[in-house]
């Protein structure tokens, strides 16, 4: 019995765990580089769970990518990027995540 609400309370944990966690997408429509990775055109998702980002491909595979969470003073209205073209590849330097007030900026 007691194994047995361990063993619920353990789903239960993980399900909240798993709702706290936000995803945000974006598409890119051209070859940019990310920190050390070059990300191909398509869909891309951002996982954020309290301080933890993790960069997804449409696959769902994840990618190793070098970056930071910023907060900012206010909400942002939408997701955006912030691409660089000051050097012959694109870099994409950082995501705006629509509704919250945190960028993810890549290094």
């Amino acid at each position: 019995m007691l194994k047995r609400i361990a063993l619920i309370a353990l789903i239960a944990l993980a399900a909240v765990s798993i709702a706290s966690a936000k995803t945000y997408t974006f598409t890119i429509s051209d070859r940019v580089q990310a920190g050390d990775t070059q990300l191909k055109p398509g869909d891309y998702h951002l996982k954020v769970d309290g301080s933890d980002v993790v960069l997804l491909d449409h696959g769902g595979r994840r990618i190793d990518v070098n970056m930071k969470l910023e907060e900012a003073d206010g909400k942002f209205s939408a997701t955006s990027l912030t691409i660089s073209t000051a050097e012959a590849t694109p870099r994409l330097e950082s995501v705006e995540l629509g509704g919250s007030k945190v960028r993810i900026v890549f290094q």
